[in-house]
């Protein structure tokens, strides 16, 4: 059976979730090819994935990196230019390729190609709608919340099932993305998180210096999401590594996927321009700093690792993201505006009590009674 995956193509965390589909799948004996943008295909085709290069359909971030409204909103008419372009493309490699199922992750043009060529789409998705920042103007605000609830509701409703790669209720993370969007709630299916990366019990791929630290609290530090919004996070780490490399030891991945994977020494500890050991980092340090992108929640969660989550200035998901993860006691969120290396100390003090570890490893414990790849394979009737 031939299955058509499209990735999202602003940032990793889609990429990562469909890898992990697209892997099981080839071990079943199925061929998969991939959809995605820019950097993500790349990334894709490193991997081994024949990735079919769409142009990007995002939101506009601005010079600092935060989510603006109001420059979205201008550049409206290009967005659904842009959108128009990416059904056509799509239409183009899907019936090229012929597959038997379109499997999209958050991808509205890919579901919208399926549909005009009779091809059975499953939609992977943690946000049926999308809400503007408490910052935004009220009008403006209430025009992105209301348009995106109807727009996004009427695109997933021209595919097939949806499956949210998140926990039900009252543990969901994006549940402000995702509760009362609609048709859309109504039909979705929590399967649990998709993309995660087992265990590394051998971290020998780290530093011998990050291994044998005793005295000072070990802290990665992973910087993702759109390219726009990397530069200004990874200044604030290595703004901190500096300020705090007596009592701390920092692991920064600067989350380019084109960058160099070898680690160079920085003040306070080591820069990577991509990580490829962050689950060795993670499952060995004392805390993350971390984007509150869902994908990366969800890995936190699965290693049962306290986090200080910091999201993309002015983005709504993120912005919700942490704020339920923090609700939920096993993370602290912190604005970018006012994070520094006091700031930080405090939240990782506040994130050694031991109660965000214990919360962190209860949310463990949940996640554990979901397969969210057998899951899909079961509705994709494959497995």
């Amino acid at each position: 059976m031939r299955a058509y995956l499209a990735a999202f193509g602003s940032g990793m965390g889609h990429a990562s979730r469909m890898v992990t589909v697209a892997e099981a799948l080839v071990a079943a004996g199925h061929e998969v090819r991939f959809s995605s943008s820019g950097e993500v295909t790349m990334w894709l085709r490193r991997r081994g994935f024949e990735c079919d290069d769409v142009p990007l359909v995002d939101v506009v971030f601005t010079r600092e990196g935060s989510f603006s409204a109001t420059a979205t909103l201008r550049s409206s008419p290009l967005i659904l230019a842009r959108l128009v372009r990416q059904v056509a493309r799509e239409v183009e490699h899907i019936g090229r390729f012929s597959p038997r199922v379109v499997v999209s992750d958050s991808v509205v043009s890919t579901v919208a190609a399926a549909r005009l060529l009779g091809v059975r789409s499953v939609a992977v998705v943690n946000q049926l709608m999308l809400f503007s920042s408490p910052r935004t103007p009220t009008v403006a605000a209430d025009l992105i919340t209301g348009a995106s609830k109807a727009i996004l509701d009427a695109f997933w409703g021209l595919g097939g099932e949806i499956l949210v790669p998140d926990l039900p209720p009252p543990y969901t993370i994006s549940e402000r993305n995702l509760w009362n969007a609609g048709a859309s709630s109504e039909r979705a299916r929590y399967v649990g998180f998709l993309g995660m990366t087992p265990r590394q019990t051998v971290p020998s791929a780290l530093p011998q210096g990050w291994l044998q630290e005793k005295r000072r609290k070990r802290v990665y530090w992973q910087v993702s999401g759109p390219p726009a919004t990397r530069t200004s996070f990874l200044e604030k780490a290595i703004e901190c590594a500096k300020a705090m490399q007596e009592t701390h030891l920092f692991a920064v991945s600067a989350g380019n996927p084109s960058g160099d994977t070898a680690p160079s020494a920085v003040p306070g500890g080591y820069l990577y321009g991509w990580c490829e050991s962050s689950a060795a980092f993670i499952d060995s340090c004392d805390a993350v700093v971390s984007r509150a992108g869902h994908s990366s929640i969800s890995e936190f969660i699965s290693r049962a690792k306290p986090a200080v989550l910091v999201p993309i200035q002015a983005q709504s998901e993120q912005i919700g993201n942490a704020e339920k993860a923090q609700r939920l006691g096993f993370a602290v969120s912190l604005d970018e505006r006012s994070l520094g290396p006091g700031s930080l100390a405090d939240a990782l003090v506040a994130l050694s009590s031991g109660r965000a570890l214990d919360k962190a490893r209860e949310m463990r414990d949940v996640a554990a009674r979901y397969d969210a790849v057998r899951s899909v394979l079961d509705v994709l009737g494959l497995s």
